[in-house]
């Protein structure tokens, strides 16, 4: 099963890898949430093993 990576934008405009999860859709989501409940203000996305991005918030 394919990865995908859960990242935030930083305040500086880089983004950083938090987790990696497999690619189902309620691991994503979860994923997300964590991240942006631990990064409250910054940009939150998904990106698979390929580059592309799956979700962003």
């Amino acid at each position: 099963m394919d990865q995908v990576s859960i990242q935030y934008q930083s305040r500086t405009g880089n983004w950083t890898t938090v987790m990696v999860v497999q690619n189902l859709s309620p691991n994503i989501a979860i994923g997300m949430q964590s991240a942006a409940r631990a990064n409250p203000g910054c940009r939150v996305r998904a990106v698979d093993s390929a580059g592309r991005v799956v979700d962003i918030l």
